[in-house]
């Protein structure tokens, strides 16, 4: 095999296990420097393919070291992108452009990421610019209200 596709393959390897090792700190509720050995993420017939049975235990565990700290810093990106699920059971924002009201199924990307979706069935009209919305928990589920509007619609978080 020649060296510039072995360099790629342990690169999607590296890449894979960042993903795995987000997903277990995720999953486990656990920081991601507190993950497995690489060792223990991949089977033996991954490791052993991936060519890792090649490494000294020193290498093994700097490749350990890497993969923890490469995936604390995946690991705040993404949470840093991801928008806050709401604490108290409020959000306030804006939606992100026009705003026309909504008719069964309405999607609105807000201003603070958050993509929301209309959850049952109201038909309304109203045209704003950026209007500040306010989305707050009820006892059926989650509700929007938009700024100078007096209907309230049920809502669900997409994203």
């Amino acid at each position: 095999m020649k060296t510039q596709t072995k360099t790629v393959i342990r690169a999607k390897l590296l890449i894979a296990l960042c993903g795995a090792a987000v997903c277990y700190a995720q999953e486990n509720e656990r920081p991601a420097q507190l993950l497995p050995s690489v060792k223990k993420l991949m089977s033996h017939e991954e490791f052993t393919k991936a060519g890792l049975t090649k490494l000294s235990d020193e290498e093994i565990k700097a490749l350990d070291a890497w993969l923890q700290k490469h995936t604390l810093e995946v690991a705040k990106v993404a949470t840093a992108k991801a928008a806050p699920e709401p604490k108290d059971g409020i959000v306030e924002t804006q939606v992100d452009g026009t705003f026309t009201g909504w008719s069964g199924d309405t999607v609105w990307k807000m201003t603070n990421g958050q993509i929301w979706q209309q959850a049952a069935y109201a038909y309304l009209y109203h045209y704003a610019y950026r209007p500040n919305v306010l989305i707050y928990r009820s006892s059926g589920g989650w509700k929007m209200k938009v700024e100078d509007e007096g209907e309230e619609v049920s809502v669900k978080r997409v994203k």
